[in-house]
């Protein structure tokens, strides 16, 4: 019997031990692993594989200064060549005291779609902020992406506090199904918005990368090679029918909610104030892409032919309401359902939120209330009207609630705020005929039928930038020597006053548009222009120019503290030491012979008109003043 147990007990102790080596074994498995992980992510960020995904990087050519990184969208686009850039604004690292700093989050209406730069509703609000604020400077920044959703913009929210924003403006809502890992799209993860924005802080690290890049690879490999061809619009979307109610679309709604609600109380935590926009889309001109066949006089397509009788029939507050629900009951989601104008709405009382209602200004600003073609190019994207609209609703609301703590005692109108904005007849164009492309592939197939004899000038420079055969910069100096050329100097300046749009640090652009102004004699916006100029690179040329400005305008004062700047930096110049000791003279009321100072350095400005008139009023009290008979003489 003792040996017996003896026996069982030397078996217990074995089975313990054993149970304690595997034990042993299992973590020391682990622990290699981790290690061996570890190892291997030190190895690919050794040898440069992969990125962090920076929101900006440093500009190559301008030391100081940021810009958005052209790369970043790869991080929302894992297991897709689908990824897409944005524009490239230059903003100083070490923002100023004197800077008021706006950034615009978006997708494809942030970014302007059809129109290359200029449309945009960003490039409508600073150009009227630079009007409005001459001695301000103002930067607003679009951090907006094509085909991405609330997913991206909760990402690049949480960095932007970092850089110091006095507002951040937004404008989105279409993509939430077919977006960048939206929930009806290519590369989807499914309908929980924590797990997703986990992935995505897991794509920082180089192994993630490599996986991710690896299956891509593999993807590619069975496409279709014609897929090259397809439009984005049909590249990104992997569920086309999403009935409404379903469980896909309420994931799209939730996942709307829970990253705009995260989004806004980070910019918040930062005392960032927030301007959210509502959205608008088509309504009224586009037929729902999909229809739910299976629903027999309730389908997508059954309200909307019920909406386009009642509008014929001028029962325009019930078609609005049929056109509301046949875009709701459309299954090819690339036009945002209702509710998630609501969410928005529903946000304004966050704090630091400021409601900007896009979708209420389209309607009200659409005919008999139901929005179309008037304001949309196709389903969703604004034409030139709409996204001036859009702009300008923007610029109203930073006016109204002021928290750039700005003096708007010289805001526009509506009429003003398009009629000044140099939009050009190449935006419009080019914006045409890239609609006209897009419209014939999916999900349209329209048959375009296009006569290419006869075209003007404006029209061959637009078409070859829409196929992508010249550049934007190339496009705009062709049509600026096409409009020199022809001597229509408003023409070519709003080129120029464009390029700058594009262009801000950039002096040698200044100079060109400032010369432009002056000889159409406007000599207000020659002056801003020089100023600018003068503020990006000082020089005596440009100081002359300004000085000129001034004095046409008789801000005589200030001319002397650029005339200043130029005797410093040129003591040779005999004409402008000559002229600042007139404008001295002319600032003390006691010099009897004012006008004939005057009449000198109008003179010299060229104003010559003006400089006779003060002259023959002069010579009539000193008929006999030999220095103003040789000054007529000159005249």
């Amino acid at each position: 019997m003792k040996a017996e147990g003896k026996q069982r007990s030397k078996m217990k102790d074995t089975g313990n031990f054993s149970r304690k080596k595997l034990l042993i074994f299992k973590i020391s498995a682990v622990f290699l692993a981790l290690m061996f992980i570890v190892l291997l992510e030190m190895i690919l960020r050794f040898t440069g594989y992969g990125s962090d995904f920076p929101l900006f990087i440093e500009a190559e050519n301008k030391p100081g200064y940021l810009y958005m990184n052209p790369n970043v969208s790869n991080k929302y686009f894992f297991g897709t060549n689908n990824a897409t850039a944005g524009y490239r604004e230059l903003f100083k690292a070490e923002k100023d005291s004197e800077t008021k700093r706006i950034f615009v989050l978006g997708a494809s209406t942030g970014i302007g779609y059809p129109y290359l730069k200029n449309g945009s509703f960003h490039r409508w609000l600073q150009y009227a902020m630079n009007e409005n604020f001459p001695e301000q400077n103002i930067e607003v920044i679009n951090l907006s992406l094509t085909a991405i959703n609330s997913y991206t913009l909760k990402d690049f929210a949480k960095k932007l506090s970092a850089y110091h924003p006095d507002a951040v403006l937004i404008y989105a809502g279409h993509n939430e199904y077919y977006g960048a890992l939206g929930v009806g799209a290519v590369n989807s993860l499914g309908g929980y918005p924590a797990l997703v924005n986990i992935a995505l802080q897991l794509r920082e690290y180089r192994l993630v990368q490599l996986i991710s890049g690896g299956i891509g690879k593999i993807q590619s490999l069975f496409k279709a090679k014609n897929q090259k061809e397809e439009t984005l619009m049909k590249k990104m979307v992997a569920e086309q029918s999403i009935s409404f109610g379903s469980e896909t679309y309420r994931d799209g709604i939730e996942q709307f909610r829970y990253n705009f609600q995260e989004l806004l109380e980070n910019l918040n935590q930062n005392d960032i104030p927030v301007f959210l926009s509502t959205i608008a889309s088509n309504e009224k001109d586009i037929r729902p892409f999909i229809s739910d066949s299976t629903s027999m006089g309730k389908s997508a397509n059954d309200y909307f032919l019920t909406a386009k009788d009642d509008y014929e029939k001028a029962n325009y507050q019930q078609a609005k309401q049929n056109f509301i629900k046949a875009k709701n009951l459309d299954m090819l989601r690339f036009r945002a359902p209702s509710e998630i104008n609501e969410i928005i709405r529903s946000f304004e009382t966050n704090e630091n939120v400021y409601l900007v209602d896009s979708e209420v200004i389209f309607t009200e600003n659409s005919p008999h209330l139901s929005i179309g073609n008037e304001l949309l190019v196709e389903h969703v994207h604004p034409n030139l009207q709409g996204y001036s609209l859009i702009g300008y609703n923007f610029y109203e609301a930073l006016k109204n609630n002021n928290v750039l703590d700005l003096d708007w005692k010289s805001s526009w109108t509506l009429k003003e705020f398009r009629s000044k904005m140099p939009v050009t007849e190449l935006d419009s164009l080019q914006g045409a005929y890239e609609v006209m492309m897009l419209k014939q592939g999916w999900p349209y197939y329209e048959q375009v039928r296009f006569d290419s004899s006869n075209l003007s000038i404006p029209e061959k420079i637009a078409g070859q930038l829409a196929l992508r055969k010249i550049s934007w910069e190339q496009a705009m100096e062709s049509l600026y020597g096409h409009y020199y050329n022809i001597q229509d100097f408003e023409a070519a300046l709003k080129i120029s006053e464009a390029i700058l749009l594009e262009y801000p640090n950039e002096p040698e652009f200044y100079i060109k548009a400032g010369d432009l102004a002056a000889k159409i004699n406007d000599s207000e916006k020659a002056l801003n222009i020089y100023k600018k100029t003068f503020k990006l690179k000082p020089s005596v040329t440009v100081a002359r120019k300004i000085t000129v400005n001034l004095i046409k305008s008789d801000q005589f004062l200030e001319a002397i503290s650029y005339l200043e700047f130029i005797e410093k930096k040129d003591p040779g110049d005999i004409i402008s030491k000559k002229l600042r000791s007139d404008l001295v003279s002319i600032s003390v009321d006691s010099v009897s012979n004012k006008k004939l100072i005057l009449a000198e350095v109008y003179y010299q400005v060229g104003m010559n008109e003006r400089s006779k008139k003060l002259l023959d009023e002069f010579l009539k009290i000193n008929p006999e003043n030999a220095e103003a008979r040789n000054l007529l003489k000159k005249l």
